[in-house]
């Protein structure tokens, strides 16, 4: 934890490269059942992100969507109440373990509350 920051204040950010097209959508409207259907891409009807403080998963795959990355920045309690549950290890990379976090469309609600900035990569 930074100095001064006290636990209610720390905030935990979150990544997703959107698919080409989708970036500013998402930056403007936030996160709407209607952008991830229950067929392929997102069979699940769950929306993908690179796990807390690593860009690294949404990188790799904003190399195929070049929409660059989306950030969420989330406070720490809810993160970790809401959200953390849903860490799931992605792979390996370089003897560093990755996470994503999967998050269902029930969530988008509160997703939506924290601000998402949109960075070309």
């Amino acid at each position: 934890m930074q100095s001064g920051q006290s636990p209610s204040t720390q905030t935990v950010t979150i990544y997703k490269a959107p698919q080409k097209g989708k970036g500013q959508k998402l930056m403007e409207e936030g996160f709407q059942s209607i952008d991830f259907p229950y067929n392929p891409p997102y069979l699940d009807g769950s929306c993908y992100f690179a796990g807390p403080n690593d860009r690294s998963i949404a990188e790799e795959f904003n190399q195929s969507y070049n929409d660059g990355i989306l950030e969420v920045s989330i406070d720490r309690a809810t993160y970790d109440r809401d959200f953390k549950p849903l860490e799931y290890r992605y792979d390996e990379n370089d003897d560093c373990e990755r996470i994503e976090v999967v998050v269902p469309q029930s969530l988008f609600p509160i997703l939506n509350q924290f601000p998402r900035v949109l960075k070309p990569r």
